[in-house]
């Protein structure tokens, strides 16, 4: 078990080093938003998802609704739910509460390493755990340094720093589309999706509709052996 989550930490080195500079870029918004430190870094400890939390601090910004604001971020968040469910179909059986704790720490990142890496030879909930943790310490780290430093950085700093998330996530994904023609199809229709209903709904919208849509098409063709 000690083993395991040893080998889930290092797992988590290339999706870390995403995250810090994502974190900061976050931790700056938030800070001109004008939220204090606690609150700022309340949204990594307890929501925890990027999209998420820059959607939420944006809407604060501009004095939308409580209500609003939960609901919207409800929303981004549904993709989770699928998420979820295919990692523990392809964990080793565990207790409903330990399934429910690890389940919190399941990003799009942690997502694509658990199912595609061809490092894992067995998906333990002790190497998810060692996985998810770090993920969410250094995702807090970099939010901690983006509210503190908020001042020192340029903006074009902060700007720039996000690039970093979606280049790591392509490094990740790339290998797996090179060996997996349904799963390629399925990334090129998402993009397809998403640039399409761009051109009429708000971003934000268009790439919730475009990725749930598309996942539950995936789900329909694409086999176990496509993501291993």
């Amino acid at each position: 078990m000690k083993k395991d989550f040893v080998e889930g930490a290092k797992a988590a080195t290339p999706i870390i080093l995403g995250y810090i500079p994502v974190g900061i870029a976050y931790g700056m918004l938030a800070k001109a938003t004008g939220l204090t430190f606690f609150k700022a870094l309340s949204f990594s400890l307890f929501v925890y998802t990027g999209a998420g939390q820059m959607a939420a601090v944006t809407m604060l910004a501009q004095n939308a609704a409580y209500v609003t604001i939960v609901f919207t971020v409800f929303i981004l968040n549904l993709r989770h739910i699928i998420m979820s469910t295919c990692i523990m179909e392809k964990m080793e059986k565990t207790s409903l509460p330990i399934r429910l704790l690890l389940s919190f720490g399941i990003t799009d990142e942690v997502f694509a390493m658990s199912m595609t890496d061809k490092k894992i030879n067995k998906l333990t909930p002790a190497f998810l755990a060692g996985l998810s943790l770090f993920c969410y310490l250094f995702w807090n780290v970099g939010s901690a340094l983006g509210i503190l430093f908020s001042s020192v950085l340029p903006s074009v700093v902060s700007k720039s720093l996000g690039v970093s998330l979606y280049a790591m996530f392509i490094g990740l994904l790339v290998p797996n589309m090179k060996k997996s023609i349904r799963l390629l199809c399925v990334v090129i229709m998402t993009m397809v999706v998403n640039w399409g209903l761009n051109q009429f709904l708000s971003s934000s919208l268009s790439i919730l509709i475009s990725t749930l849509g598309c996942a539950l098409i995936g789900m329909c063709f694409i086999s176990k052996e496509d993501l291993q």
